[in-house]
């Protein structure tokens, strides 16, 4: 708004002087005392002072320029336009409370149709040279076209980002800012179409960052939150642009590989295990910052395209191999053959 009222110095500026070299001396009294209007509004707003004030200001000069001007110089120079644009500016404008918007617009729509009413069809005190009042008619309606533009094209820009926002909300987990749960699930439904129709390999990959809760209880969440941080952006820079990565749960990530088998998978699980070992955690936040170090295990399992089964049963199998890999002492890699699949796809039919 404080541009709005730059510009409104500006041009009842400009206005001053021409309806002062026409002859309209109380008309351009009028525009000083929108200059005034302008310019004080603008103060408030670089001194960040009642913003709801600056507003104030702007929308009463704005409808009472219109009709002091409209009945002074005629209806035909179309300052009455910017008296309609101050209707979507009221509903659109976020210093109201909702009843207070309701009287607002509601009074403003009034003062319109009032203004129409009583101005329109009424001669001009001072008639000016027509092609003056063809000048200010199409620069009335050039200017209030563009407030327009302006107007809605902000307004769609805010509701584009409003649903990014949601969007990113709804897809990502907000503490990694890696995919979520949810989203995860879309991305197997969709590899896995593509899997029944191209016979691609798939193969998942749990993650799950050893001694998690010892490290929360000896040196608090916010160090817990550094570690999960950290250990996501040791696990993305190490993946292909074509793999998913997703915070699955607590200290526990998943991964799912698109086209590699089952030995591609291990060997990927190995480096980021390597990787997540040879990162150091460094935080204002660790006693005495010292730097920490952590370790993960990491359970791998195949998604045979011969095989129909669901997301679960695979997170599953990978969720088994990750327990024996903790029970083999933790920061290493543990597998699930694809045999045991389909045995256990079998028996499932038995």
């Amino acid at each position: 708004m404080l541009g709005t009222s730059c510009i409104g110095v500006v041009c009842h500026s400009s206005f001053v002087l021409l309806f002062y070299l026409n002859g309209v001396t109380g008309l351009a009294l009028v525009n000083v005392g929108s200059v005034s209007l302008y310019a004080t509004s603008a103060f408030l707003l670089t001194r960040g002072l009642a913003p709801w004030i600056a507003f104030s200001f702007v929308i009463f000069e704005v409808l009472a320029h219109a009709m002091l001007a409209s009945y002074w110089v005629g209806w035909e120079t179309g300052f009455y336009f910017y008296a309609i644009l101050a209707i979507p500016v009221l509903i659109v404008a976020d210093f109201q409370r909702l009843p207070t918007k309701i009287l607002s617009v509601t009074g403003a729509t009034i003062f319109v149709i009032a203004m129409d009413v009583l101005v329109r069809s009424r001669a001009p005190i001072h008639a000016l040279p027509e092609h003056v009042v063809d000048g200010l008619h199409y620069f009335n309606l050039t200017a209030a076209l563009s407030i327009l533009i302006f107007m809605v094209g902000n307004y769609f820009w805010l509701i584009k980002r409003a649903e990014s926002q949601l969007h990113l909300l709804a897809t990502t987990d907000s503490l990694t800012s890696l995919l979520n749960r949810r989203s995860m699930v879309d991305a197997w439904r969709f590899e896995k179409e593509r899997q029944e129709s191209t016979g691609a390999s798939l193969a998942l990959i749990l993650c799950d960052i050893d001694h998690f809760k010892q490290i929360n209880d000896t040196h608090g969440h916010d160090v817990g939150d550094r570690v999960l941080q950290t250990v996501s952006e040791t696990l993305a820079a190490n993946l292909r642009e074509t793999d998913h990565l997703a915070r699955w749960g607590g200290e526990e990530f998943i991964i799912m590989l698109v086209g590699a088998t089952l030995d591609t998978a291990v060997r990927i699980a190995e480096d980021l295990r390597a990787a997540v070992a040879d990162t150091v955690i460094e935080t204002d936040l660790l006693k005495g910052n010292e730097p920490l170090s952590v370790t993960a295990t990491f359970g791998v399992s195949a998604m045979p395209s011969d095989l129909s089964e669901s997301l679960e049963a695979a997170v599953a199998r990978a969720d088994a191999a990750l327990y024996n890999g903790k029970r083999s002492g933790r920061n290493c890699v543990s597998r699930h053959d694809q045999q045991d699949a389909r045995d256990m796809v079998k028996d499932a039919f038995v």
